[in-house]
């Protein structure tokens, strides 16, 4: 079975005007996965975790990448 997960350092609009970069890419139970974005709020660094389909946009050249696990 394969996931389609995007990088650490994929850059996603959140919002029309706020940006952010996937600083962490956790794989829960189920196959859910969830990424950590950071974004600067002024002079304050924002970190949250999100879904990929909270993304509004990903990265032009950042496409997902698949990986595969094995059960046994």
């Amino acid at each position: 079975k394969t996931l389609d997960v995007y990088s650490v350092g994929t850059e996603v609009s959140l919002t029309e005007e706020i940006s952010a970069k996937i600083i962490t890419v956790a794989i829960h139970i189920d196959d859910v996965v969830q990424y950590e974005c950071a974004w600067w709020s002024g002079e304050s660094r924002t970190r949250e975790w999100f879904a990929a389909s909270d993304f509004i946009k990903v990265g032009e050249k950042d496409t997902p990448v698949k990986i595969g696990f094995l059960r046994a």
